[in-house]
């Protein structure tokens, strides 16, 4: 029989699940689908733009996301989703604009 040593995971993997929490957004399960394509993908693409010093990229992307997406990729995503409906609602977006 196998158990979860609190060892089992290091600092640096915690450090990258919060990460991937706070870039998806808290309080969604979409928010950790994002967050965790960011902490998948985003270094990958760092690594790709710079192989001197991928972390700094990664961390630079980590910083805009924040900055400009402090409520997460779910937030933003939600926020727009709710604006199109308000849209749509009010009359504003036709089908024949869409056409």
């Amino acid at each position: 029989m196998q158990f979860v040593a609190p060892d089992s995971f290091g600092f640096l993997l915690s450090i990258s699940f919060l990460v991937g929490i706070v870039i998806g957004g808290l309080a969604s399960i979409s928010g950790a689908i994002y967050g965790a394509f960011f902490i998948e993908f985003v270094p990958n693409i760092a690594d790709s733009i710079s192989k001197s010093a991928p972390w700094a990229v990664y961390g630079v992307f980590l910083v805009a996301s924040v900055y400009f997406m402090p409520s997460g990729v779910a937030g933003v995503v939600n926020g727009v989703g709710r604006q199109l409906f308000r849209r749509w609602r009010a009359g504003t977006i036709s089908s024949e604009e869409s056409n």
